[in-house]
Order: C-alpha cells, then sequence, then structure tokens
C-alpha cells in the first residue's frame, strides 16, 4: 500500500514537472496572412492548426481575423499549418517566438475543378466535352483599355485578334477559327473588307448585340463603337471562349460564329470594402512617314518635269511657268514648309477612375461600381468617353434552396470620330497628302479637307440600360428550377455638322442627324434533375429561351443653314432623310440537354466522372426565316474519356488528370432579312408615270424566297492533360467546321430587269489544329511565383461550292477571287518580275511587229518599254489587262498564337504578353501610293495640291534610271507622263506584295504592392502602384508602318485609324 502511495506521488510530480517545462517552451506566433499571387489581399478566416510533428495530432487551432492577422500560443518544436479553401495548405516550423511574420497563400489552380458555363448550366472543367478556353482576369495586364479585347490578344489559341483600328472605343477585327464569311463589302470610296464573323457576346448570361452584328458593314458605315466597351475592365471577373458547336449550339443561331462570356465580379468580402482604381495614360503616334518639304518639294517637283518631260521642246519650261506653286515662290501663300502630318496628329493625357464598393459572403453579396474613362485620340477631333454604374446583388437561402439575384447596368459613351469613321479617316488621308508648299489650316487655307478634320462636328452619343433578375428554387425530388428575365433598351444619337465654308455643297453649311432604339426582352427559364446511381450519373435540363428585339432609326440631313452658328430645321434650305419603321425580331428556342456519365472510384482522383456522354439540341423558331424555313434543331453530341480516372492509372502518381473529347455540333444561322426574301419597294416623291404618282418596286435586288440558312457543322477531337499537381497542362485541339448556304450576292443580266439577287450557293472548311500550354516551373515554396503559357493555331479555309456551280467568282474592283478548292482570300495581282532594262528586252507581237501595250489604251504611251514593270502576259495575248491577273497571295494567316507570362516577386509583380503571326501576305499600299504621287507633277491647280500631292523621299529604293538598268527592282517613277498611262505603281501587283508576319510586345505591366505594417496606421487594407506600357513594339520584315494595321483582304489601310502606344501610371486603393 506504501509503494502504491509513493508511485501515485511519482507520476504526480513528473506530470506537474513535464506540464512547467511544456509551458517553459510555449512561445507565441503572430503575423498576417496573405495572397502569394501579389494582389495585397489578406485571407479572413484562415483555418490555422498546430500539431505535433511527429505523430501529426492536432494540440490546438486558431483562425485569422478579418484583417488576416492572427496570434497563437504554441510549443517549441511543433508546426503551424495554414489551410483555406482552394489554397494549398502552408507549413510553417516553429523554432523560436516570432511576431509580424507574412504567410503567404498560393491559390490551388485544379483546372478540372474549374467551372464553366455551357449553356444553362455550369459544369466541371473535367467534365466539359467542349472546346472552351477560361481566363482569369487577375491574368490580365492591368491596363486601362477602351475594350476588354484588346488584352486578349493572343491569349486564346484559335482566336484570331488583330488591333487594326485605333479609334478610340472602336474594337479591332477577331474571328474564331477563321473565317466563316466570304463576303465582301464596302466600296470604292470607302475600301473594300471581308464580311464579320464575329462571335457572340454573353454578359452575365444575357446576349449582346455587337456593332457587327446589327450591320455587316458597321464598320464602314457607323462609328464602330462597340457594346462590349461599355464594360471596364475592373468590373471583369473572367472571360470563357467557347469554340467547338458542342459548345455554341446551346446559344441557339446566334452563336455560329462562336460565343464569349463575360462574368462581372460579385461582392465576395465578409467585411465591407471599398475599392478605388486611377490611371493616368499617355497616347503617343506611331512613326509617321518622311515627306519632302518646302524647297526641297519645290526643286523636286521642278527636276522631274524639266527632266522628264517627254512631249515636246520647251513644254516642261511652260508647265513650271505657269505652276504658280514652283514659279511664285516669294507669295507667301506658296512659300511654306507646312508638315501636314504633324497638323492632325497628337500626343494625348487621358484619364480613367473606377469605385466600387462590395461585401458580402456565399449566401448574401453585393457590389456596385462606377466607371468613368476618357481617351482623346492621338488623331485631333476624336475622343472617347464612357460613364458607367453597374450593381448586383445574391442572395441564397441558408437550406440553398432558393436563390435571388439582381443585376442592373447603366452606360453612356460619347465618341467623336471627326471627319471620318471606324474604319477610314477620310480628312486626315486626304488633308496629309496635301502639298507641303500650302499654308497652314485656316480658313483662307486652300485644303478643305484639313480643316473639317478639325472644324467638322460628329459626335455619337450611345446609352444602354439593362435589368436583370436570376431566380432559382429547388422544387420536390430534387429538381432544380432557374429563370432569367432580362430588359435591356439602347439609343444611339449621331450629330454631324460641317460649317458652310467646309461643306462640298456649294459652301452650304449642312447638319445631319441619325437617331436609333433598340429594346429587347430575354428570358431564359429551365428545369434540371441530376440522378446519382451507384456507378452512373444521369442529368436533364431542358426548358425554354425567349429573344425579342425591337429596332427603330431614322435619319435626316438639311442642307442651307442660315449660318454656322444655328444648327436645326429652319431657313431657306432643303432637307431629305431616311425612316424605318419599327421592326420586330423573336427568337424562340427549345433546350433539351441529356447527360450520361460513369463515375469515378471513390478510391481514386475526385473531380470528375470517368466517361462523360452529352447530347443536347436546341430547336429554333424566328420571325426572321423565310418561308421555306421554319425551325432549326441546333443538334450535338459530345464524349470525354477521363483516363486519369483509370484504375490502371494509379501508379502514375505525376500525372493528376489525362483526357480525351469528341464533339460533334451543328448551328443554324439565318442571315437574310425579310427585305432579301419579299423585295423592297421604291418610295420617292418623284416617282410618276404619265403624270400620275406611283410606287414601283426596287429593282436594284431581286426577291428570292428560296434563301436557305447558314449551317455551320463542326467536329473536334480535342486532348487535355495536366501533370505535377496541375503545374504543367496541356490542351490540344484538332477540328474541321464547314460552314453552307452562306449568303452572297449574284450579279444578273442586263435583260433581267435587276442588278442583283441574294443567293445561299456557297459553301467553305476550316479546318486546323490547337496547342496550348501553362505552366508555373518554380518550386512552390519559391518567393518566386512564375506562371507561362503559350499558344498557337494552324488554320486552313477552303471554298468548297460556289453559285451555279461555278469554278471560280471574280471580283474585279475588290481584286478577290472566289475559286473553287481555294482560300477565302485569294488576292488577283499582276504578277511583277522585274523592270526592262530596255526597249529591246519588251516582248514583240508577231503578227503585228509592235511592243506588248496595255489594253486599255490606244495611244503610244500605252506600249511598255524601258524603265516599264514587267508583268507576266498569263493568256500571251501581248496586251496585259484584266485577263492577266491570278491568284498570288493569301491575305489569312497560317499560324496565331501568343506568349505571357506573370511574375511575382514578394510586393512586385510584372505582367508580359505577347502575340505573333506568321505566314500572312500583305499588299503595301503605302508604298504603292508613295510612288504614284510621282504620276503628276504638273499640278496647275489649287486643287490639285490638295490631296495625292505630299511627296515622300524615295532615294534609297532600288529603281529604274538611266544609269541603273540591270539591278532595278522598281519600275522608272519620274516618266510621268508615260506612267500616267501604264501605271506601274497600281497596288495590284506582286511588286507590292511583301510577308506580314510579325511578333507583337503587346504588354508589360509593373505593379507594388505597399507592406501591410506600412498601411495599418492608415487603416488601409491596400494600396498598389502600377505602370504599363501598351503597344509596345513589332518585330517584322514588312516594310510598311505596321503589318497589323490591314484589313481582312490584306491592304494596309493607309487611310485609316493608327493605333497608339500608351503609357500608364496608376494607383489602387483599397479600404
Amino acid at each position: 500500500m506504501k509503494n502504491r502511495y509513493i508511485l501515485l506521488l511519482f507520476a504526480l510530480f513528473w506530470a506537474v514537472t513535464d506540464s512547467v517545462a511544456q509551458q517553459a517552451n510555449t512561445v507565441v506566433i503572430s503575423g498576417t496572412v496573405y495572397d502569394k499571387a501579389g494582389n495585397g489581399e489578406t485571407f479572413p478566416g484562415v483555418n490555422i492548426k498546430c500539431r505535433d510533428v511527429k505523430t501529426k495530432k492536432t494540440i490546438r487551432g486558431t483562425a485569422s481575423n478579418l484583417e488576416g492577422e492572427f496570434s497563437i500560443k504554441v510549443p517549441v518544436g511543433s508546426e503551424l499549418v495554414f489551410s483555406y479553401v482552394s489554397y494549398k495548405p502552408t507549413i510553417y516550423k516553429v523554432k523560436k517566438a516570432a511576431s509580424g511574420i507574412s504567410i503567404f497563400l498560393e491559390e490551388d489552380v485544379n483546372e478540372i475543378e474549374e467551372t464553366v458555363i455551357v449553356g444553362q448550366r455550369k459544369v466541371g472543367k473535367a467534365n466539359v466535352t467542349a472546346s472552351a478556353t477560361v481566363i482569369d482576369a487577375k491574368e490580365l495586364a492591368d491596363t486601362p483599355v477602351p475594350n476588354i479585347m484588346n488584352l486578349l490578344q493572343g491569349r486564346v489559341a484559335g482566336m484570331d485578334i488583330q488591333m487594326n483600328n485605333g479609334l478610340p472605343g472602336a474594337s479591332g477585327t477577331y474571328n474564331i477559327r477563321g473565317v466563316s464569311d466570304i463576303s465582301i463589302v464596302g466600296d470604292k470610296d470607302n475600301g473594300w473588307d471581308l464580311a464579320s464573323s464575329a462571335p457572340l457576346f454573353v454578359v452575365d448570361g444575357i446576349p449582346q448585340t455587337d456593332v457587327d452584328d446589327y450591320n455587316a458593314e458597321g464598320l464602314i458605315s457607323g462609328s464602330g463603337v462597340s457594346p462590349i466597351s461599355n464594360i471596364p475592365i475592373e468590373d471583369i471577373a473572367n472571360i470563357q471562349v467557347l469554340k467547338d458547336a458542342a459548345a455554341t449550339s446551346l446559344y441557339g443561331s446566334a452563336g455560329a460564329y462562336g460565343v464569349i462570356l463575360i462574368e462581372t465580379k460579385k461582392g465576395d468580402s465578409p467585411k465591407p470594402r471599398v475599392t478605388y482604381s486611377g490611371n493616368f495614360t499617355i497616347s503617343t503616334p506611331p512613326s509617321l512617314r518622311d515627306v519632302a518639304v518646302g524647297n526641297a518639294e519645290r526643286n523636286l517637283l521642278k527636276w522631274q518635269i524639266l527632266n522628264n518631260d517627254t512631249s515636246q521642246i520647251y513644254h516642261g519650261y511652260q508647265d513650271v511657268m505657269f505652276m504658280p506653286a514652283i514659279s511664285d515662290s516669294l507669295n507667301p501663300y506658296f512659300n511654306n514648309n507646312t508638315d501636314w502630318q504633324d497638323q492632325f496628329y497628337r500626343v494625348t493625357y487621358n484619364q480613367s477612375h473606377n469605385v466600387s464598393f462590395s461585401g458580402g459572403d456565399h449566401l448574401f453579396n453585393y457590389k456596385v461600381n462606377g466607371n468613368y474613362y476618357t481617351e482623346k485620340g492621338i488623331v485631333k477631333n476624336t475622343d472617347f468617353n464612357r460613364y458607367a454604374l453597374t450593381g448586383n446583388m445574391n442572395y441564397t437561402s441558408p437550406n440553398s434552396k432558393f436563390t435571388i439575384g439582381v443585376d442592373m447596368k447603366v452606360g453612356f459613351t460619347d465618341n467623336s470620330t471627326g471627319s471620318g469613321n471606324a474604319v477610314s479617316q477620310s480628312g486626315v488621308a486626304s488633308g496629309a497628302s496635301a502639298s507641303s508648299l500650302l499654308p497652314p489650316p485656316s480658313l483662307y487655307s486652300a485644303s478643305v479637307a484639313a480643316l473639317q478634320v478639325f472644324g467638322v462636328e460628329n459626335s455619337t452619343v450611345k446609352s444602354n440600360y439593362s435589368a436583370t433578375m436570376n431566380l432559382g428554387y429547388t422544387l420536390p425530388f430534387n429538381i432544380k428550377w432557374k429563370g432569367t428575365f432580362n430588359y435591356s433598351y439602347n439609343s444611339t444619337e449621331q450629330e454631324k455638322f460641317t460649317p458652310a465654308i467646309l461643306s462640298d455643297s456649294k459652301y452650304s453649311a449642312i447638319a445631319y442627324n441619325y437617331s436609333a432604339n433598340e429594346s429587347k426582352v430575354y428570358i431564359d427559364t429551365h428545369f434540371s434533375r441530376q440522378f446519382d446511381l451507384k456507378y452512373v450519373r444521369l442529368g436533364l435540363t431542358t426548358g425554354i429561351r425567349y429573344n425579342s428585339r425591337t429596332s427603330t432609326g431614322n435619319s435626316v440631313t438639311y442642307t442651307g443653314l442660315p449660318n454656322d452658328y444655328i444648327i436645326g430645321p429652319i431657313g431657306h434650305g432643303k432637307s431629305e432623310g431616311k425612316a424605318s419603321i419599327s421592326e420586330n425580331q423573336s427568337t424562340f428556342s427549345v433546350i433539351f440537354t441529356p447527360s450520361f456519365s460513369l463515375k469515378t472510384s471513390k478510391t481514386f482522383k475526385a473531380g470528375g466522372d470517368k466517361y462523360i456522354f452529352d447530347p443536347a439540341f436546341s430547336p429554333e423558331l424566328s420571325s426572321v426565316y423565310g418561308t421555306r424555313t421554319k425551325w432549326n434543331l441546333n443538334p450535338s453530341l459530345g464524349f470525354r474519356w477521363n483516363i486519369g480516372y483509370e484504375n490502371f492509372m494509379e501508379r502514375f502518381t505525376w500525372l493528376d488528370n489525362m483526357s480525351i473529347r469528341l464533339t460533334w455540333g451543328q448551328v443554324v444561322k439565318y442571315k437574310a432579312t425579310r427585305y432579301d426574301v419579299f423585295g423592297t419597294y421604291d418610295i420617292a416623291p418623284d416617282n410618276t408615270y404619265n403624270g400620275e404618282s406611283y410606287i414601283p418596286i426596287n429593282y436594284d435586288k431581286l426577291p428570292n424566297i428560296n434563301l436557305d440558312p447558314i449551317t455551320t457543322t463542326t467536329w473536334n477531337i480535342g486532348y487535355d492533360m495536366s501533370i505535377f499537381n496541375n503545374r504543367l497542362s496541356t490542351s490540344i485541339d484538332a477540328y474541321y467546321r464547314q460552314v453552307d448556304n452562306q449568303l452572297n450576292n449574284i450579279d444578273l443580266p442586263d435583260h433581267s430587269g435587276f442588278n442583283k439577287v441574294r443567293s445561299t450557293e456557297v459553301s467553305l472548311v476550316n479546318y486546323g489544329l490547337e496547342v496550348s500550354l501553362r505552366g508555373k516551373p518554380l518550386p512552390v515554396q519559391s518567393k518566386w511565383n512564375l506562371l507561362v503559357g503559350f499558344n498557337c493555331a494552324l488554320n486552313r479555309d477552303v471554298i468548297t461550292k460556289l453559285p451555279n456551280e461555278a469554278r471560280q467568282i471574280l471580283n474585279s474592283d475588290a481584286w478577290v477571287a472566289n475559286r473553287l478548292g481555294g482560300n477565302t482570300t485569294s488576292l488577283l495581282l499582276y504578277i511583277n518580275k522585274g523592270v526592262y532594262a530596255t526597249d529591246e528586252d519588251v516582248p514583240v507581237d508577231p503578227a503585228t511587229g509592235k511592243r506588248l501595250r496595255l489594253g486599255s489604251s490606244k495611244t503610244d504611251e500605252g506600249y511598255f518599254k524601258a524603265g516599264d514593270p514587267i508583268w507576266v502576259d498569263v493568256n500571251g495575248d501581248y496586251v496585259i489587262d484584266d485577263k492577266d491577273r491570278v491568284v498570288a497571295a493569301d491575305a489569312r494567316p497560317k499560324l496565331t498564337g501568343g506568349l505571357f507570362f506573370n511574375l511575382s516577386y514578394k510586393e512586385f509583380s510584372v505582367h508580359v504578353n505577347t502575340s505573333f503571326v506568321f505566314k500572312r501576305d500583305i499588299v503595301n499600299s503605302v508604298l504603292a501610293k508613295t510612288f504614284q504621287a510621282y504620276n503628276n507633277p504638273v499640278r496647275k491647280k489649287i486643287d490639285e495640291l490638295r490631296k495625292n500631292a505630299a511627296l515622300a523621299p524615295i532615294e534609297s529604293y532600288n529603281f529604274w534610271t538611266e544609269n541603273n538598268r540591270y539591278n532595278a527592282v522598281y519600275p522608272n517613277p519620274y516618266n510621268y507622263h508615260h506612267n500616267k498611262v501604264i501605271e506601274p505603281f497600281r497596288e495590284a501587283q506582286t511588286l507590292f506584295l511583301e510577308d506580314g508576319s510579325y511578333f507583337k510586345l503587346n504588354t508589360v505591366s509593373l505593379s507594388y504592392r505597399f507592406p501591410k505594417q506600412w498601411l495599418d496606421f492608415f487603416r488601409v487594407r491596400g494600396v498598389t502602384l502600377k505602370a504599363s506600357v501598351n503597344n509596345i513594339w513589332t518585330f517584322s520584315n514588312y516594310s510598311g508602318i505596321s503589318p497589323e494595321h490591314v484589313n481582312g483582304l490584306g491592304r494596309d489601310q493607309s487611310g485609316g485609324y493608327p493605333s497608339s502606344r500608351t503609357w500608364t501610371v496608376g494607383v489602387a486603393l483599397s479600404l
């Protein structure tokens, strides 16, 4: 008994001693938890556990507070485990007491757990059968842009974005998986271009009408401001690009050319958060071309006339004598050295501001965002201003059965296009080519086109309002109902005023007004049910979608206003205008998407099912369909095999997932209008017959009721793989897309009584390969964080059918050939083989004994001679005409892609984005026009000095002269009498054909986040300084200004709006 008491006393003493020892070895660890990605945000609610190193048994725990701070007493030698949902756990070894430590959590970017919105469903990426790319807004460079699409260049494999339009607020051109329409739009005055095949934009579940969807020639005839420009980059959460028909078919006919989903941010902070972002930007114009000014131009003109006039003796001296710009050099009106380019282009200073107020959690959250963006264009009298206010609120009941969300968007844009439009700056193009001998722009200047750039007021105001309600409820038997109800209203007002002195209409002031309104109702309601059985998972989603659009528009032009200060329908002038009655377009769709999948073994990797079979079809009825078409089905089939979930793959521990995707889908789009089907009437007051008024039909276009809808059919096979805990991932897609029944025009013979008729007898095929790679090459515990991404895409297109079984259709004005088996942008050009060194080198027709001649000329100057271009006489008739042009170029790029990387170290981060285009043919129209300016040096009238009169130095080019006969590349530019007839520097020839390949450094942005301990005194959550440069440099062998600033037909747009280089500094503040 005594021994028992002794043992008990000894055990008690040992426990007390051990407890005292442990208390003596207990220390306090305190600090703050941050996001390693470098955005400066702290983490509230991070789970912190102290555990024994050997047994892994939890000793005690705590959590970080609302500011991300923590403090905990732990034994020396233990370890702290920091964990947070969707972030990788971080372990801290306790060696001694520490305070103010910083713990960084890295986001667990598991691509198989990402969600993709496909139609009405949010699907885990491991279960998605379609080809889709998800871009988190955090990965985009933090630089202000008027259109978010500017920052996506080079980021998505298969999406070709060309920033060939620098007008503030306007968008460039973008195509997903090649072109889908071979139609040519435009005219000789505004230029020719390829018809748009832009994708559908869906913002927070609501389809948006982009500028190209409303008007196929919108970029040429309108302002070109995209509705997507209303969305500030600060308000975007992520962007998803859906590329194959298995995904796009669920959006009906509108998704025929691809779908881009934009999701805006929502509140996600338990504590209310106020953020501010402000930017100051400097925009600089690109390098401008060299021109001869003042005496240099005068002496050059005089030399060319006196030394190259071949008409008769002393004729050149007579021309000089009657050219006041040369002979009257002491006249102040002609004694100038005006640099016209400097008159039109400028350096601008711009700014943007964004304020948001947000908060909430997964049950209730809210967010209000206000944005102001202003950009003055590098062309004077052009600008873009945006005012946007958005707000959303979402509530989910505690039992998750009921959800409601409200979204409101209000936006205003005000932009001025000066004397041009989104594609052509006609006033600048004309004014910049004026002679430098003329005085600078003023009311007494000779160049009206130059004054129009500054004096013409051309402003377009667009406003849009959108209200959306999202409802959801879980019915009995776990049937889930969701409904989306949206109403939106858009209006456009364009005002253009031309003062009398700048008017081309006999000096009468002109006022032009264009007004358009559009209202839309969108309803999407559906039911879904999922059955989880033992080995399989079954799902079904069914519902309806209704989309109605009502639009009206009118325009009026008033000529002869009383003065330049009163604008309105008064005075003695006349007016003319156009009006359109209300046009209604309604689309009704039925949605039916069953799904079947075989579950993954619970003992293996989670995140997706093993086999997924995903059929769907969406019948659609539209009010714009012709008489032959009532319903379109839009079916699709998808299959995915997650090979990484197979049991035989368990031994590959480094493999996270590997899968193969197979899809087929068909999307039907009715592009013809009711006017194409039923025709139009020509309503005009002067339509009379035998003295009686009547309303005839419009004989420009023959009605055609047999128009079929455009049918896009896509086959896709994809391969996805991620390894090393998702540190490296790749995605490869091969596709074949066939577009049938394209809408186009067919010219009719004169005896038909009509000029043309619409037809749907064109088919085209696109096929290609897309590769995407993403990786984080640095170790997880490294203080450096690096994300690298690379993508590239190969695309080929082939025309497979033409109207009336034709083998080819030629468009001589646009010099484009649509040839069966050829590509969509085959350019018809004269083949240039050099320059004739002597007259004896010119071929002679053995039948007539005369030299090769130009077919359109009957004069002696029409015969080729030394110094003329060697154009291949294809048909051998010793006459050069349109029959000698052949397909010699392809304006579509063969390979596109991009490379980006995001690097961060502690408080610093760097974002770099690049893009590239390989194997694209470009016609250097600027160089051709440079030589063409020498075709007419004799300019006796003032009007002849106003445009196409600027002379650029050409001494550096290897052209034909008497002393350089045999090695010349370019024809003789100085023989102006002869060149007026031959036109040796016409654009449609291979002499000006160049390789348009380039590698472009798009954006570089830097940011620095102030340490939290510096900001605690001011009670500020975060402050970040940022700087960026956009449109930095383009590496290319192209001799023009920019290989990117070309249109869809490969023409260098010398009269377009150039893209500026922007330099930005800014600050982001979070409270």
